[in-house]
């Protein structure tokens, strides 16, 4: 999970308001006021109790055995500190229970050090019967991290943990000192963060694929969007111009295709070919042209410089489909590369990347197989593809939980590159809500505990480092197809088919897309950045239309407000990222709460220039950051290239395109301090002397 910020040398023990003691509106996390009573028993563990700790118990959920419970020393700050450890991994926890006032707010907070600790979230604070309350986890090998976090009460007796593992199985161990438990009159709301660098710290190479993109044969995305030949804005191939400018721009570099549910009941031998005829599009309902098929796509790939990212068929199709597509786009010899040859391709198209099926794993998938069913079939078609070119990468579809990845991964591992999964975290499906901005700004930290979970899952495969996780669909919000998708051929002149049809042109309301899109996307990068190591792909869906970055209309295009985001992480950012650790207040919209601030830092291949993505969530207030680098504090005029609307609910449209747009800035830092706006993606650049 996302590290907090552990301050260096002789500031790891100091309140992070002794940065600016002196500077009252400086940007570091201050003081609060004098310290409330701490309602945890033995909140520093000196007083022993047998072979534990007085007031605290230990319990286990999984891997009791193979899990051990330690009164350890030195604490943080006294003699002792409890411990909790696993070679083979544990989901375990020291436990207390306190008394608190339902509907009175509360922060919980504490210290914890990791060393090696793999697996499932990691080390935290959480309440066990609330289980939404839980602070952000620590990972890997950390020295001394405070972590922290505000809730409302629900109930008068909390069970507190200082868990190990959570919601899965962690290794390596954890130490836990000074936990507080306090009541707080209100619940604050404060814009302060710091930010530590430390240049000395290995950094990591990350995939650009991260910043890929996804194009469905649904709505508008292929055809009225990327492919619309007629169009007086279209090239002699029928690609629109301005939408090929457009998509330049954002320097993409893997597309994923045809689908999504679309391609669960898609035969590519339809999209090929000099004579093709109209299928049945049975998913959403409508008739597919196969005017835009496999060559198109891979002429639209070489066009753009994406890699080729080939989705099969694993709903309706069969393994011997799958191996087919696979020689016509790669193969020298065989029937199918024949018929490569026949369409006006003499050369073999060369598609690197396949994936086994969509969500196969879903009852709405055309195909829908348990993973009984499921992992079996991935082996056979892998088999089969990989005899067709041994070379091609492949991945295939799983939900992101062990009882679906672990049979996987067991059956079909050693022949996959990748595993997919998708999220979307506002189910719009059936209902085109339209939530205000902090509600859904409270999504942002929930791709980091999805990665974090799911990289647990593939520790406890023992497939972690061997194969990385493609995150082929993601988006803030989900697309809005009511009715739909199905598995049957439709009544296309049937008034419902049609109604529920056309409802799909909610996804084109342009004041949805709102700074929310922009910060919410900016965070799930970030949170694919901090898991470099683990995550080779993700593929924003849809790259064009529906609820995609880049709206296309007949007349032309708007960039949406998560266009511009995506744009500057292309841009801006160096090639690796460094070591960044951070603390900030908490945004908090009715129970929930996340840090008010997110943050990357990247650095090129020399060490000495330095790219910073911050983001403040806070809907108003700018927010105090304090940036530290190594043992100083950042001083001076630095570049910067900064997104803000002149509200949170901002929106671009066809009226007023250029409402958000990126704004270079010059920003200055007074020891440290610089008031980021509100609702913002700032992307400074240091260079090192």
């Amino acid at each position: 999970m996302r590290p907090t910020f552990t301050l260096f040398t002789t500031l790891l023990l100091a309140p992070l308001a002794a940065l600016h003691a002196a500077d009252a509106s400086s940007a570091e996390v201050a003081n609060h006021s004098k310290p409330a009573a701490n309602l945890l028993p033995n909140p520093s563990f000196e007083e022993e109790a047998g072979d534990g700790v007085e007031g605290w118990t230990s319990r286990a959920w999984a891997e009791k055995e193979a899990t051990r419970w330690s009164v350890a020393a030195p604490g943080r700050s006294g003699e002792r500190c409890v411990s909790i450890a696993s070679d083979r991994g544990g989901d375990a926890a020291w436990t207390a229970v306190a008394s608190v006032q339902p509907g009175d707010w509360y922060r919980l907070s504490g210290w914890i050090k990791t060393r090696e600790v793999r697996g499932a979230v990691g080390a935290l604070l959480n309440i066990q019967n609330m289980q939404a309350v839980r602070t952000r986890a620590v990972s890997g090998t950390r020295d001394w991290t405070r972590v922290a976090t505000v809730f409302q009460a629900e109930v008068a007796g909390l069970e507190i943990n200082c868990l190990f593992g959570g919601w899965g199985s962690s290794t390596g161990q954890a130490w836990y000192d000074d936990v507080v438990l306090e009541h707080v009159a209100e619940p604050p709301d404060e814009t302060r963060a710091v930010v530590a660098i430390d240049t000395g710290a290995p950094s990591m190479l990350y995939s650009p694929m991260i910043f890929g993109g996804f194009l469905e044969h649904f709505e508008r995305q292929v055809y009225g969007g990327v492919f619309d030949p007629g169009s007086p804005l279209a090239d002699e191939n029928g690609f629109r111009r301005d939408v090929l400018a457009a998509l330049k721009e954002l320097k993409v570099p893997i597309v994923r295709w045809p689908g999504g549910c679309f391609v669960s009941g898609y035969h590519w031998e339809s999209g090929v070919g000099k004579e093709r005829k109209p299928t049945d599009d049975m998913a959403w309902g409508v008739v597919e042209p196969n005017t835009f098929g496999t060559d198109e796509y891979v002429e639209l790939c070489r066009i753009l410089g994406w890699t080729p990212y080939i989705c099969n068929n694993a709903g309706n199709g069969t393994v011997e489909e799958m191996r087919n597509w696979v020689e016509y786009c790669n193969g020298n010899a065989g029937r199918f590369a024949q018929m490569r040859r026949d369409s006006g391709y003499a050369e073999p198209r060369n598609v690197p990347i396949w994936s086994i099926g969509n969500e196969n794993w879903g009852q709405h998938e055309i195909g829908y197989k348990p993973v009984e069913q499921w992992a079996p079939l991935v082996l056979e078609a892998a088999k089969a593809m990989k005899q067709a070119d041994s070379r091609i990468q492949l991945t295939a579809a799983a939900l992101p939980s062990r009882e679906w990845t672990l049979p996987l991964l067991k059956a079909a591992g050693d022949y996959l590159d990748y595993i997919s999964i998708h999220s979307y975290w506002l189910p719009l499906w059936g209902r085109n809500d339209m939530p205000d901005y902090l509600t859904c700004i409270m999504h942002s930290e929930s791709p980091e505990k999805m990665l974090g979970d799911y990289i647990g899952v593939l520790e406890e495969a023992g497939y972690r480092g061997r194969i990385k996780i493609a995150f082929d669909e993601w988006n803030l919000r989900g697309w809005h197809h009511p009715g739909f998708p199905r598995k049957t051929v439709q009544d296309y002149n049937d008034p419902e088919v049609q109604r529920l049809v056309a409802a799909r042109e909610h996804n084109a309301l342009a004041s949805q897309y709102t700074m929310a899109d922009a910060l919410f996307s900016a965070s799930f990068f970030n949170a694919c950045l901090r898991h470099a190591e683990d995550v080779g792909m993700a593929n924003i869906a849809p790259l064009v239309n529906t609820r995609g970055p880049l709206y296309v209309y007949p007349e032309g295009i708007v960039r949406r407000t998560h266009f511009h985001a995506m744009s500057m992480y292309a841009n801006e950012l160096e090639p690796r990222v460094g070591k960044l650790e951070l603390e900030a207040d908490d945004l908090r919209h009715g129970n929930r709460s996340i840090p008010v601030l997110d943050g990357i830092a990247t650095v090129d291949e020399s060490g000495n220039q330095w790219a910073i993505a911050l983001v403040n969530r806070h809907p108003a207030k700018p927010a105090a950051c304090t940036i530290r680098i190594n043992d100083g504090l950042l001083d001076g005029e630095y570049a910067a290239l900064v997104l803000a609307g002149d509200s949170p609910e901002a929106f671009n449209d066809i009226e007023n395109p250029n409402r958000v747009t990126p704004q270079k800035k010059t920003l200055t830092f007074i020891k440290g301090a610089v008031d980021l706006p509100p609702h913002s993606l700032t992307i400074v650049k240091v260079l090192l002397k």
